[in-house]
């Protein structure tokens, strides 16, 4: 017998106990059931999804979903702390339905990844988190263990730093089974590996040929800058709300443009949330809490009594402390009131957002955690690495900061740190241990105001001007009191959502009911299967089983109350039909208009400023500088506009452009400086940019490649009937 199916083999007896108390106890226990039993599906056996007719056991999914909850848990810090379930079970989802299609497309083309193969790779080259466990701290390798583990994984147990004598024989079974299920998981993860590198390497040797003409237009767009001042017109200048748009326009776009337009399997519906809220009995109950834990504060006659009282109180209604935290990181609701209380005093009841609270100070202490508001100019060292140039432009940067120029808006027109230099170069508040060490050690050095510089790091150089520094800290308890939705209150909205839905099966329209229950009825555009609506797959399902007209049973969502949706309207997948795509066109057709208009407005700027010789000197307009601009479609100051880095790069220097035309409005512009690779430059660094722009575009070409197959694939989710609130 080969080395991988020993792996497998497992005494029955043990395997089948295993799987009787695992699946009844741990796996079912979110599941709804009822479902299972009166489909008669067995567990073991029932499938969950169905992929171009290959089956996903309910089973497999939910230990892939135990696992995954597990993994994520063991990561995080507070082990208590709420787990979203619904991602983490789309995620497996994902994953599985990609693994099956890939099988499927591998054996099409004959790739076949082998038992035999997986052994010899456990064998001979164990993946590194493997090796790891058999690794000592001096980096040696320890062979001859891993491969009698390996090989005879019942040996396992002689390792366990117990004596095997003293072991019952459930422990030693349990101990052998845990290692060999997790080598089998180890050889399936190999597997997967292997035949993703082998189907990536499939696809992408035959749709990854880069052409030397497009390798060259690509470095020189990587390897061009330009320094750019313009006078940006954008659409916000346009009110949408008036321009008008036309159904004739739109059905004549649309019929020049029909062969663009792809029609998938579509849905309209009409819905609306009735929300879970408490009634006004429970509110009372609440008030009513919220007296009594007020009275009996009142009986204490000092401090020391009512914190006594207040203590009780925290054990009576499940009450939290809030560790030491800094004053500015905490609710400022809630220290709004705590700041200036004295130590172990309670205030209460405040009423917030969220609930009545009585808070108590207990404690208030400075200077242990500081952390410190900061904002900077980054200048970086360029594409050919020249310090010296950078420090000297730091320099000059620093002089005038230091002179009383505007820091936010050097940082703007200087910076290269785009994200912060949006917000004038503010880093926000930040502790130590959060920033690269030089850039620390000379924020925590500098005194509020200060103005350091230049600091090098990895990234460049940095001017500094230190904002703020702060270190208060408190720490406090709460009770929270908020209504209760007790049964008959829910029982109540849920009655009420099956009155909705039972009076509009028998012929009531959906919106007259709604108003008449003054309850806010909406309408959704068509809208394909390729998002679950109010975050549930499972509704999502029924909505695209169901015939036009059907109202579905009302349906619980998380955040969004009861739900009820009706369907309204279908779209077959196949020839385009222009209700489907007449919102998307009418918003093309209205930018298109918005720019066509915004013309006027920018040949009048042109006309003002052509003949000034410096951008900067038009001062009734905003001028933005774009540093180091590259041919890549960002532009700093209005977004992505690939259109206007391409005319950049064609434009002369020095000279005021014509206004030019963007595809988010139009631009009066100011080359001040130009930097492109020359022929010779481009021609020796080809082959470099072919083999990485080759290697780049693997991951994207495979990618592509399977959302194709997906598209394509016939999938059966039935998630929806196997957890009701999925």
């Amino acid at each position: 017998m080969g080395t991988f199916e020993r792996l497998r083999k497992v005494s029955q007896y043990v395997l089948g106990l295993f799987v009787v108390v695992f699946i009844g106890f741990m796996v079912l226990s979110d599941a709804d059931i009822s479902t299972l039993i009166s489909q008669s599906n067995n567990p073991q056996t029932a499938a969950i999804g169905i992929i171009n007719g290959e089956k996903i056991l309910y089973k497999d999914f939910e230990e892939k979903v135990r696992q995954a909850v597990e993994q994520q848990r063991s990561q995080m810090e507070d082990p208590d702390a709420e787990i979203d379930q619904n991602q983490i079970m789309t995620q497996v989802w994902d994953q599985m339905v990609s693994e099956i299609l890939m099988k499927q497309e591998a054996s099409k083309i004959g790739i076949n990844v082998t038992d035999a193969e997986i052994a010899d790779n456990l064998l001979d080259n164990p993946p590194d988190f493997l090796a790891r466990s058999f690794t000592d701290t001096a980096g040696n390798f320890n062979r001859a263990l891993y491969l009698e583990l390996v090989t005879n994984p019942e040996n396992i147990v002689k390792y366990l730093g117990r004596d095997p004598n003293q072991m019952d024989i459930e422990e030693k079974e349990e101990a052998i089974r845990n290692f060999r299920n997790d080598l089998v998981k180890i050889g399936d993860y190999l597997r997967y590996q292997k035949l993703n590198e082998a189907l990536n390497t499939a696809v992408s040797t035959s749709s990854s040929q880069i052409s030397p003409l497009f390798a060259q237009t690509t470095y020189k767009n990587e390897n061009s800058v330009a320094d750019v001042k313009f006078i940006y017109v954008g659409l916000r200048e346009a009110d949408p709300n008036e321009i008008k748009v036309s159904d004739e326009e739109i059905r004549n776009y649309f019929e020049a443009n029909k062969k663009y337009y792809r029609q998938k399997e579509q849905r309209k519906i009409k819905y609306l949330s009735m929300p879970i809220q408490p009634s006004a009995e429970d509110s009372a109950r609440a008030d009513k809490k919220i007296q009594r834990i007020l009275e009996d504060l009142q009986k204490g006659t000092d401090l020391a009594t009512t914190d006594s009282i207040f203590d009780i109180k925290m054990s009576e209604y499940s009450g939290n402390t809030v560790d030491w935290g800094l004053l500015q990181d905490m609710d400022q609701m809630k220290t709004a009131y705590l700041a200036n209380a004295p130590e172990r005093q309670v205030v209460g009841p405040v009423r917030l957002p969220d609930g009545t609270y009585f808070l108590r100070l207990d404690g208030r202490r400075s200077g242990e955690n500081v952390v410190a508001q900061a904002s900077h100019i980054l200048i970086g060292f360029g594409p050919s690495n020249n310090k010296d140039s950078a420090k000297a432009e730091a320099e000059k940067i620093l002089k005038k900061a230091r002179s009383g120029e505007d820091f936010a808006k050097l940082a703007q027109e200087f910076s290269e740190d785009k994200g912060s230099a949006r917000n004038g170069g503010d880093l926000g508040f930040f502790g130590k241990g959060k920033m690269v060490k030089p850039f620390e050690d000379a924020v925590f050095a500098a005194k509020v105001g200060q103005i350091v510089g230049p600091v090098e790091s990895q990234f460049g150089y940095h001017i500094i001007k230190v904002t703020d520094k702060k270190s208060d800290e408190l720490k406090y308890s709460e009770i929270k009191i908020v209504p209760t939705i007790s049964n008959p209150t829910r029982n109540g909205i849920f009655m009420a959502a099956h009155a909705f839905v039972n009076q509009v099966e028998s012929g009531i329209s959906f919106d007259t009911l709604a108003k008449r229950l003054n309850l806010q009825a909406d309408t959704s555009d068509f809208m394909t299967k390729s998002f679950p609506l109010f975050g549930s797959w499972g509704l999502t399902n029924q909505i695209f089983d169901a015939e036009v007209g059907t109202i579905l049973q009302p349906k619980e969502m998380k955040n969004s109350g009861i739900v009820i949706v009706q369907v309204i309207d279908r779209l077959k997948e196949g020839a385009p039909e222009l209700s489907a795509f007449a919102n998307e066109i009418k918003n093309k057709l209205v930018r298109k208009k918005q720019i066509a208009k915004l013309k006027e407005k920018a040949n009048k700027i042109y006309n003002e400023v052509k003949s000034i010789g410096d951008l900067t000197l038009a001062t009734n307009y905003e001028v933005k500088h774009a540093s180091e601009m590259k041919n890549n479609g960002q532009v700093p100051g209005a977004g992505m506009d690939v259109i206007f880095t391409n005319k950049v790069f064609k434009s002369e220097v020095g000279k005021i452009l014509e206004p030019i035309q963007g595809d988010g409005g139009w631009y009066i512009a100011q080359i001040t400086s130009k930097n492109v690779p020359d022929e010779n430059t481009i021609k020796n660094a080809l082959p470099d940019q072919i083999k990485s722009m080759k290697q780049s575009a693997k991951g994207s070409v495979f990618n592509t490649w399977l959302n194709k197959i997906k598209e394509n694939a016939k999938i059966e989710d039935m998630r929806g009937k196997f957890y009701s609130d999925f």
